[in-house]
């Protein structure tokens, strides 16, 4: 009997271990597939993109707008609303650098904004009365900012360094300019054997705001501009006449939503003498708003080769 006994135990053992194996086995499989995924990522928080001391170009003219962008960082779940105040007490870690902007001369469009789950940033749009920011900046001579900081109800905040913007409107004039004034970089050239009878070059025209209509100008070739700069280079570059040269009065554009655009010309060959000469460019009109005075020329070496 005793012998059937241990017989009837060593049999019951395998069938335990086997289920204990297959336990442990489930046990493992379920720890490998659980997703761990999101066990290292932080909640979403919000911060301003441009934080602390945030000098910004604002353009006399009609209705110029700034963006104050905000940031959603995090896992990317979560959506909510933000929103911005002025919170003067800010100026006081400048030690009187800034004035308080008086709240007549700017409006906050909204001062709430909603982002989305999938959302990464969103903004708060700020119009200023430029022309009157100007004018008070001369009769005072002070400089003038506005301190905004950053809250919501929803979002987790960031550090509070990241949360407030001193934002020091810089008024400027809008103007249509050359990309590269002065002399250009690179010389244009044209030889008389090998070179097509036109060689098409370009010059590149921008604004120094955000381009929103369609802009027409005027580009002349200024014998007055290039008599001005040999004189106070000291050089003696050459006019470039007219019958080696030609300009596309088509390209005199700047489309709506583009703040640069290239102007064409072409170089003629078998016009003039082989030798340097200069094209100098004059920008002489556009259709809204002005001309930079400092960039309304450019001044592009010619080489003519045989």
């Amino acid at each position: 009997m005793a012998g059937k006994n241990n017989k009837r135990s060593a049999a019951m053992v395998v069938p335990c271990r086997l289920v204990q194996a297959w336990i442990c086995f489930l046990a493992l499989v379920g720890s490998a597939c659980e997703d761990r995924r999101m066990n290292n990522m932080v909640s979403d928080q919000v911060y301003l993109n441009k934080f602390g001391e945030n000098v910004q170009n604002i353009f006399k003219g009609e209705h110029f707008t700034y963006q104050l962008q905000v940031i959603k960082s995090g896992v990317g779940q979560q959506g909510g609303e933000v929103s911005i105040q002025v919170d003067a007490s800010i100026l006081g870690r400048y030690e009187g650098k800034y004035a308080l902007l008086p709240a007549e001369l700017y409006k906050v469009k909204s001062s709430q904004v909603s982002l989305k789950s999938s959302d990464y940033s969103a903004h708060f749009e700020v119009e200023f009365d430029a022309a009157a920011i100007q004018n008070l900046e001369t009769d005072t001579g002070l400089q003038y900012a506005i301190p905004f900081r950053l809250s919501s109800n929803t979002f987790k905040l960031a550090p509070d360094q990241q949360l407030f913007s001193v934002v020091v409107p810089k008024v400027l004039n809008p103007y249509i300019q050359f990309k590269t004034p002065g002399l250009a970089p690179a010389t244009s050239s044209v030889s008389e054997a090998n070179s097509a009878p036109e060689t098409r070059y370009y010059a590149f025209l921008q604004t120094n705001y955000n381009n929103r209509s369609d802009l027409q100008y005027k580009v002349e070739v200024s014998e007055s501009a290039l008599a001005a700069y040999n004189k106070e280079q000291g050089t003696t570059h050459r006019l470039l006449p007219a019958a080696a040269y030609r300009i596309d009065q088509s390209s005199f554009n700047i489309t709506s939503l583009n703040n640069e655009q290239a102007m064409s010309y072409y170089l003629l060959t078998g016009k003039v003498p082989v030798g340097e000469y200069m094209l100098p460019f004059e920008i002489t009109q556009v259709s809204k708003y002005g001309i930079d005075p400092q960039a309304k020329t450019m001044f592009i070496p010619v080489k003519i080769t045989e």
